[in-house]
Order: C-alpha cells, then sequence, then structure tokens
C-alpha cells in the first residue's frame, strides 16, 4: 500500500532551516497495524500528515497504492485522500455545532454519496461503534472517549483503505484508551490498514510491528506478537 524512499521534509523559515524527516525509508502493507514511535520532536506527526496527503515531501519518493505521489498537487492529493484515508486526532477534532450523525456525515457529503446511501452507511459505522443513541447529541455533550468513538466512526465512514491515528488515546483515560483501542483494532481484524503514532508502548503493543524515529530517521523497526494475539486473549 505505501512505500517511501529517502524520504525528506525540511522546512524554511527566516533563514533557519529544519529538517522534520531525514532520509526515512518504510513499506507499509495492505492490512498491517503499524505503530511508529519515537521522543517528542523525532518527527512522528510529520512523517504521518505526509503519508496522509496533507503535506509533500521535500525530496524523495511517496508510492501510494502503487502511484509515485510525491509531486502531486495539492488538488491531486485531495482527491486520493478522500477516497481512501481517514483520520483520528488526539484532540477528536469534531465540529461543535454538527451532532454525531452530522459529523459522521461530513466525510460522505464531501465524498458525493447519495442521502439513502449516506444514511445506512452511517447507520451502520454508528452501530459498529456503539453510538447510536448518541446521533442526535453535539460533541460537548459527550464524554472524551464517545467524542473519540465519534472521530473514528467519522474517519472509517467510507470504507477507507488506511486508517491514520495521531495519539488517539493522549486525552483519555486508560479505560476509554482500552476501548479506542480494541474499536481501531476491530478494524484492522476487518480489513483496514492502520497507522498510528503513540508514545504509549502498551497501546504500540496491540500493533504487528513498531517504527522507531529519531531525529527524524526510521532507526529500528520490530515485528511484535500483533493484536490479533492481543484480542484472542481478552
Amino acid at each position: 500500500m505505501i512505500r517511501i524512499s529517502n524520504l525528506k521534509k525540511v522546512y524554511r523559515a527566516n533563514d533557519v532551516e529544519t529538517v522534520a524527516v531525514a532520509n526515512a525509508n518504510l513499506r507499509v502493507d495492505s492490512g498491517e497495524f503499524v505503530a511508529i514511535m519515537g521522543p517528542s520532536g523525532s518527527g512522528k506527526t510529520t512523517l504521518l500528515t505526509i503519508l496522509g496527503l496533507l503535506d509533500s515531501p521535500t525530496e524523495g519518493e511517496y508510492y501510494f497504492l502503487g502511484q509515485e505521489i510525491s509531486k502531486y498537487s495539492e488538488k491531486q492529493r485531495a482527491d486520493l485522500r478522500r477516497r481512501n484515508i481517514g483520520f483520528v486526532f488526539q484532540n477528536f477534532n469534531l465540529i461543535n455545532e454538527l451532532t454525531v450523525y452530522e459529523n459522521i456525515e461530513l466525510p460522505l457529503l464531501h465524498m458525493g454519496v447519495a442521502s439513502p446511501q449516506r444514511k445506512e452507511m452511517v447507520r451502520e459505522v454508528m452501530e459498529q461503534m456503539r453510538i447510536t443513541t448518541r446521533r442526535n447529541h453535539f460533541p460537548q455533550q459527550l464524554s472524551g472517549g464517545q467524542q473519540q468513538r465519534v472521530a473514528v466512526a467519522r474517519a472509517v465512514v467510507g470504507k477507507q483503505r488506511l486508517i491514520l491515528a495521531d495519539e488517539p488515546t493522549g486525552n483519555l483515560d486508560s479505560k476509554n484508551g482500552e476501548e479506542v483501542m480494541t474499536r481501531l483494532a476491530e478494524l484492522n481484524e476487518a480489513g483496514a490498514t492502520i497507522i498510528m503514532v503513540t508514545h504509549s508502548t502498551e497501546y504500540a503493543g496491540w500493533a504487528n510491528r513498531i517504527v522507531q524515529l529519531f531525529d527524524g530517521h526510521v532507526v529500528n523497526e520490530n515485528v511484535m506478537e500483533g493484536v490479533r494475539n492481543v484480542l484472542e486473549l481478552r
């Protein structure tokens, strides 16, 4: 699904150059669950934004679904992103003026999905995420765990192949964090590819593989027992 080669991202401001990602090489196959770890400032979020087509690299190659896209325009990246990638953020990024149903429906509107199909797709994912009874609530009426479940539902409602999660448990207590990880694990079991940035070694253990970043470099990769074994123990 993903292959990056000698990927580099440099930010320049006031004659100061900051290398956020440095000659990174990585491959992620369809159906994998990959955790990205590293100290603050190691380039984890920058790498995730490039993988999610929210930004483009300064140098290097990025192959996504067999296409070399490092030089794509913003419009080309947006079209590819809309069809294939869902995002889950630490701060949920829900729209406070929209209900749970409307927040989840939003990506389908951007994709041009017809109304009857939208209703069925939203209903299905709300049941999957166990938030049907909250469909008419607004984000501020929900707990942190419930908001993150809505965020996950929004990320997957369009049947996106790739889910990118940036510290999805960072603002949650252990109980709600475990619940969100269970939902991500179930999505991976159903075939979704998941790449998750996390500081938690415990949650990284749900992944099939841990990629370590340091100063923008991929310095280590560990193959784990994987989320399937974790689920079997529950």
